[in-house]
């Protein structure tokens, strides 16, 4: 019976991936979807800045085949310039699937992007397969959690356009409040475990983010250089806020959770043990998984910058300045991070012990 539950589970999530290709694949039917056939390149030479950083320029004639549209299986050659380091521009290979103007003439249609979702799509079949032939209806429920998740923050972003960056911080403080019962409550059911996490989450997460801005303010923001944010939207101090309760927000979620299960599990094994002991064990649980999740949350802040700092290095700037005006956001990330982290081993540890052993909630 296991294999074919098995079997019907991945048939569920092949069904859900093609739906997802037919519904992310039917604009480009109407544009202009070319293959490239061919390509020979026409020119090279090595270029240099004024920093003395060299690079390569290459044109690369490319024979291209039209797909969609209303050119479709007609062919066209057109050429490439790109740099070798690829730092805006962009090397085509035999295989590659571009994304061409629209334009009524054959002769006029130019190079846009290249089309870049296939290998998007084909890990997202790998993810649901995953999911859903190991997992089933729980992973199900991880997959329709994710997809509520983004469509509430797409609904935030389209929200905070039209005010106009305004109220971003009041809006990401709404989807805190919203997001986090209905992500934990689909994933785990509605049981006093689910209610425990989502009272600790919003407990910690809030203190972290209300103690550092308190903290920021009093210090006048000394050595906050909230300009170098990414393509310089404002209002700089509430997106870097807005940012930082939703990295929060998840590591706290994480936490409470394996907390929570942990002393449930412990008191359906003992029922007999005292909630002095449940909140002890609760702490140890804690404190082995507090390290992880800070250095996890760091590395993934230093990943993120590793191309703007080499950017910075590369264009003749100090390894001080560089790191001072790139790091100084995600280390500050990580220290509030790392404190609602912390609070919420004690908080998660209290109340799981308190309202675990109650007959009623």
């Amino acid at each position: 019976m296991a294999p074919k539950k098995r079997s019907s589970w991945i048939m569920v999530a092949a069904g859900l991936w093609l739906l997802i290709v037919c519904l992310s694949q039917r604009n480009y039917w109407s544009q202009n979807v070319a293959t490239v056939e061919r390509v020979q390149i026409v020119h090279q030479q090595t270029v240099q800045d004024q920093y003395h950083n060299q690079d390569t320029q290459i044109t690369q004639r490319l024979t291209l085949r039209l797909l969609t549209g209303k050119y479709r299986h007609r062919y066209l050659v057109r050429d490439n310039t790109y740099y070798q380091s690829q730092a805006n521009t962009n090397q085509y290979r035999v295989g590659c699937h571009l994304i061409l103007s629209n334009n009524h003439s054959l002769r006029h249609l130019t190079i846009i992007s290249p089309k870049r979702d296939g290998i998007l799509l084909i890990l997202l079949g790998i993810v649901l397969i995953s999911l859903l032939g190991l997992l089933k209806i729980h992973g199900l429920r991880a997959v329709l959690s994710a997809v509520l998740n983004c469509g509430l923050f797409a609904g935030l972003l389209i929200i905070a356009t039209q005010w106009h960056n305004q109220h971003i911080l009041f809006l990401t403080i709404l989807l805190t409040l919203l997001v986090t019962p209905l992500t934990l409550i689909l994933i785990f059911g509605y049981s006093r475990q689910t209610l425990i996490s989502v009272g600790a989450t919003w407990l910690s997460t809030f203190f972290a983010v209300i103690v550092s801005t308190i903290i920021l303010q009093l210090s006048n923001n000394q050595g906050i250089h909230y300009e170098t944010l990414n393509y310089g939207i404002q209002p700089f101090q509430w997106i870097f806020l807005a940012e930082t309760l939703l990295g929060v927000l998840g590591a706290c979620m994480d936490e409470t959770t394996d907390i929570t299960a942990s002393v449930y599990q412990l008191l359906q094994e003992q029922p007999q043990i005292t909630k002095h002991q449940l909140f002890t064990s609760g702490m140890h649980v804690g404190r082995e998984i507090i390290g992880p999740l800070i250095n996890i949350l760091f590395y993934l802040f230093l990943a993120e910058l590793i191309p703007i700092i080499i950017l910075y290095l590369r264009n003749g700037n100090t390894l001080q300045f560089s790191l001072s005006r790139t790091l100084t956001l995600g280390y500050t990330q990580t220290v509030i991070s790392a404190i609602g982290i912390v609070l919420a081993v004690p908080l998660t540890a209290f109340l799981a012990a308190s309202l675990l052993r109650s007959k009623n909630l």
